[in-house]
């Protein structure tokens, strides 16, 4: 793979950096917020050698590479010249739910290797100690269990940077402010003493190391303590008072408030999840092996981040997200290495051997969106598979010990002494793999079909498409487009028109395929095949939604001379925004050519123009 070449391409069809508000990866995925969403060239991304596949997650684009995502991310941003920072008054506005989730996967994801590291140490030791090759009272033990505890202890300390970075505050204060729920002295009273008196306030002592979710509340009630000091603090003193006044406000609340909260909260959830497993284990396993494959794909995996850690330090064990990932992983495994062993398509096969390894160690995303999504049958194979090893692993409350990849890496953090637990996770990890193994050389999926029509689907609009006007208006070709986006056809071919009407009309029997949240665009594909894109004005996105209404909703079937949505001319206008409409086919061939037709005004279902 030439990562450079793949980051270029994906630069050019994310809008360019202007369009990037932020960016950033996890293990497998670039992950983006843009302002404009219309400016991403989805289907073109998804034809990029090197990019499996690539989807909006609400607001946050996702583009699933795979095992380079490090690489191709750092020629990114050696393009982008360094972090992208945008302007938040230009971020689409979120869900709380997408908030919460956004939030959560940029504060875990840059410390995954620190944590996965010491996970796994724990994981070997527990190997060597059951096969009695180390001495738990040697020194080598000592050394190797301060290693792998060191990370955990102090996680306060990884998040609070990292939720720094995300919050956008002073790592260094967050780091200072992690270090007063640590400090050694306030620890040792734990046991002791169950509070402190200050200022007449008492302040519950609590033992926060290993915790995540009191000093990432601290850390972001901080992000606006900060804010607000440093508005009223002259420029000549900042950086004298500003950090005196925040650390004296945030320390305080912290521990008197925000921290015990956090603590709280980690309890209840851990309570809860207890409780789940306890009551109707089995079930709850079911579940949560059979969905999480889905869960992984909405991202959702990352909002049981902080219990697992939670857990971890508080109890010792995890019984919810790295079990339950485990034997889902195996069963993606599984269904993939029955695709690339049934396969008779050579690319198919090695595309599916390669998946299948990276699935083994825990890696999922190039099985899922290169293969079983991709034959769906398989993928339902595997979700089964996942729910019987996810039901065994309930019913014996099966538990790990150490945070890592769910993959075979992670078995010795399954291994405790004296019980059945690592007997019963190498039951249900075999038996998920063999289930959704059994169940897709069972299935009956026909490879070259579904290919063919994948292929279809994805080409290019074949030539002699003709386009009629989806609205009243003046045409203007693209070139004259205040946007170079629209202008230089990044987008596709087409043309623009200035509006003379309030509504846009279905130029043609099809689905509605994309809407935007702030509904000022829509994507409609017709039964041909042909994909076209209706952008009201220019720089709409920033109105929020203010004047538009859309008529129809992703995934409705609309018929020719239905409308689709209106819109308002004279608060669009009010704003100052330009009412120019490019109207695109998004998946017409680079050498194709438009035609445009030769009237200057058009009304609905007109000839407007036609793909040469």
């Amino acid at each position: 793979m030439d990562q450079k070449k793949v980051a270029l391409d994906v630069l050019k069809n994310l809008g360019g950096k202007e369009n990037i508000v932020e960016a950033w990866h996890c293990i497998t995925r670039l992950r983006f917020q843009v302002k404009d969403k219309t400016k991403v060239n989805v289907s073109a991304i998804k034809k990029i050698d090197g990019a499996i596949d690539a989807q909006f997650a609400g607001e946050q684009f996702q583009i699933v590479i795979g095992n380079q995502v490090i690489k191709v991310y750092d020629a990114l941003m050696e393009e982008i010249g360094g972090a992208v920072k945008g302007n938040p008054t230009n971020k689409m506005k979120q869900k709380p739910l997408e908030s919460l989730m956004d939030a959560i996967a940029g504060i875990f994801t840059p410390i995954l290797p620190a944590i996965i590291g010491a996970g796994l140490i724990k994981g070997i030791m527990a190997a060597l100690t059951a096969f009695s090759w180390i001495d738990v009272t040697g020194n080598e033990y000592f050394i190797l269990n301060m290693i792998s505890d060191a990370a955990f202890y102090f996680l306060p300390f990884l998040v609070a940077n990292s939720a720094a970075k995300k919050f956008k505050v002073n790592e260094y204060l967050s780091l200072a402010l992690a270090g007063v729920l640590l400090y050694p002295a306030f620890i040792e009273l734990v046991g002791e003493v169950t509070s402190l008196s200050f200022l007449g306030i008492p302040v519950q002592v609590l033992n926060y190391s290993s915790s995540v979710i009191p000093i990432i509340l601290s850390v972001w009630l901080m992000s606006y303590v900060y804010k607000l000091v440093d508005r009223f603090i002259p420029a000549v003193v900042k950086i004298i008072f500003t950090p005196l006044l925040v650390l004296l406000i945030m320390a305080p609340i912290s521990l008197i408030a925000i921290a015990p909260l956090g603590n709280m909260v980690g309890v209840l959830l851990e309570r809860f999840f207890a409780m789940l497993f306890e009551t109707v284990g089995p079930l709850a396993g079911v579940l949560m092996g059979g969905l999480l494959s889905v869960i992984v794909i909405t991202g959702m995996q990352h909002t049981f981040t902080p219990s697992t850690l939670s857990n971890l330090g508080s109890v010792g064990y995890d019984t919810v997200l790295l079990p339950m990932s485990l034997v889902s992983n195996l069963g993606q495994c599984g269904a993939t290495l029955a695709v690339a062993i049934k396969a008779k398509n050579a690319k198919t096969k090695s595309v599916a051997y390669s998946a299948a390894i990276s699935a083994v160690f825990g890696i999922t995303e190039p099985a899922i969106y290169g293969v079983t999504l991709r034959y769906k049958k398989p993928f339902y194979a595997a979700l089964v598979g996942g729910a019987v090893g996810g039901g065994i692993f309930g019913l014996f409350t099966v538990k790990a010990f150490a945070f890592g990849i769910p993959g075979i890496t992670a078995i010795p953090s399954y291994i405790e002494q004296g019980t059945s637990n690592f007997m019963w996770a190498i039951i249900g990890m075999v038996a998920s793999f063999v289930v959704s193994f059994v169940g897709t050389m069972l299935l009956k999926w026909d490879e070259e079909e579904e290919v063919e029509e994948e292929i279809s689907t994805a080409e290019s609009v074949s030539s002699g498409v003709v386009i009629t006007s989806p609205l009243k208006g003046t045409v203007i070709p693209l070139s004259e487009v205040e946007d170079d986006i629209f202008a230089k056809e990044v987008v596709g071919k087409g043309v623009a028109i200035i509006p003379e009407s309030n509504q846009v009309i279905a130029p043609f029997n099809g689905v509605v395929t994309m809407v935007t949240p702030t509904n000022h665009a829509i994507g409609i594909t017709s039964n041909e095949g042909v994909e076209l894109l209706v952008h009201i004005g220019l720089e709409t996105v920033s109105l929020e939604g203010e004047g538009f209404t859309l008529h129809v909703k992703k995934g409705q079937q609309i018929k020719s001379g239905e409308i689709i949505l209106t819109f308002d001319k004279e608060t669009i206008l009010k704003k100052g925004i330009s009412m120019i409409t490019p109207i695109v086919v998004t998946n017409a061939a680079k050498d194709n050519q438009t035609l445009v037709t030769k009237k200057e005004t058009v009304l609905v279902g007109d000839y407007l123009f036609e793909i040469e």
